[in-house]
């Protein structure tokens, strides 16, 4: 940008229309801090969705306040812890534009399952204090807490929660993949092969043929031979 080329951009203006935490968080969104980056707007626009996405996550769909005390599932949780370990990773290495889009990455994951649980909003919301304190502030205040968001006790990861204790099997039926289903990773293939074929889900494939054979393939792959 140059005075000359009458092509500046005044920060207050980007900030009125998108909001301080938006150009905050798209400053850092940029790339690596230590790199020279050319100085570009147009990729603004999907911060600030970012930005919108996450508070729709503490409202519905007319803007009411909408965060449920239910408990977290333990999908949720890992989202959750996810993100935690990844942050304080890229927080010590300063590496703030990854950081930036693991939190656009756990905010889409957890809009896809409509979580809005106060266990899993409240710690995110400290975590994403620091790259849009302003938006946290303010959902933090409303949440009911008295003290300021910035001076909170910084979640702590759990590496329980990321530890995977079943598969969910894409199945498929003579080679096509026709849904999904979850199994523990401990159960024995005789006892999967015996509960997949009972599925209604597999009866609709199966109908009037015969299974000629079931491929199971550990934290891969069902596939059922019919014909």
């Amino acid at each position: 940008m140059s005075k000359s080329k009458y092509n500046v951009q005044n920060p207050d203006d980007l900030v009125e229309k998108y909001g301080a935490d938006t150009l905050r968080m798209y400053e850092m969104f940029l790339g690596p801090i230590e790199l020279a980056k050319p100085w570009d707007t147009n990729g603004i626009e999907g911060v600030s969705r970012f930005i919108r996405k996450f508070w729709r996550l503490f409202h519905d769909a007319e803007n009411q306040w909408n965060v449920s005390e239910v408990e977290p599932t333990p999908e949720e949780q890992k989202i959750l812890h996810r993100t935690i370990q990844k942050i304080e990773s890229d927080n010590e290495r300063f590496s703030f534009n990854t950081a930036v889009s693991a939190f656009m990455i756990c905010v889409n994951e957890l809009a896809e399952k409509k979580c809005n649980k106060r266990n899993i909003l409240e710690p995110l919301t400290i975590l994403l204090s620091a790259y849009a304190p302003h938006i946290c502030e303010e959902l933090w205040q409303k949440l009911g807490n008295k003290n300021s968001v910035v001076t909170t006790v910084y979640p702590v990861f759990n590496a329980e929660y990321l530890v995977e204790n079943a598969f969910n099997y894409p199945v498929s039926f003579n080679g096509k993949t026709r849904f999904f289903k979850e199994f523990p990773l401990d159960k024995s293939i005789n006892d999967i092969e015996t509960e997949i074929i009972a599925l209604e889900e597999s009866k609709k494939w199966i109908e009037e043929k015969s299974v000629k054979k079931v491929i199971i393939v550990p934290k891969k792959i069902i596939n059922i031979v019919v014909g």
